[in-house]
């Protein structure tokens, strides 16, 4: 199952997937392992990442409210658009930043070759890394993002071309 998670301004794209009587559950590409303790309509206790923890929940349509330590969230499933990290622009791949984040680090400069899957930044957002990799191999034609720069979802990072 994919959610996506909001708190105030910050925003994650959460993965479910059953592994046994347990889960596993990655936010933002960090894993954590999940174990039903008991659950009741409305009520969900769980073992999140070893810590015991009680969520209370509800459902209107696709968006499910959930309560947990006197913060609420609701979990929604994630648009289209939002899996879709690169596009095209003149012809050149078009790497766009996945969330709200602070960039960490900058791994590429303009001009450099670089392969498929190779880390070209890595932002931050809710205390998690998130690498950004490339989806294509090519060379650095632009480089619009700088180390401790904060980005928006959807901005423009790095252009890769032939």
């Amino acid at each position: 199952m994919h959610f996506r998670y909001q708190a105030g301004q910050q925003t994650a794209e959460v993965t479910l997937e059953r592994k046994g009587d347990s889960f596993r559950a990655q936010v933002n590409g960090v894993e954590y392992a999940v174990e039903v303790l008991d659950r009741q309509p409305g009520v969900l206790s769980l073992r999140f990442d070893g810590r015991p923890l009680t969520f209370y929940w509800a459902q209107d349509g696709s968006r499910k409210w959930i309560s947990q330590g006197g913060c609420t969230y609701w979990l929604d499933p994630p648009a289209q658009r939002a899996s879709q990290r690169s596009s095209e622009v003149d012809g050149n791949t078009a790497i766009r930043a996945p969330m709200p984040a602070q960039v960490r680090a900058v791994q590429v400069a303009p001009g450099d070759p670089v392969e498929r899957g190779q880390v070209l930044l890595l932002l931050e957002a809710m205390k998690m890394e998130i690498q950004v990799k490339s989806p294509a191999a090519g060379r650095v034609n632009r480089l619009l993002a700088a180390a401790g720069q904060t980005v928006d979802r959807d901005q423009l990072l790095v252009e890769i071309g032939e």
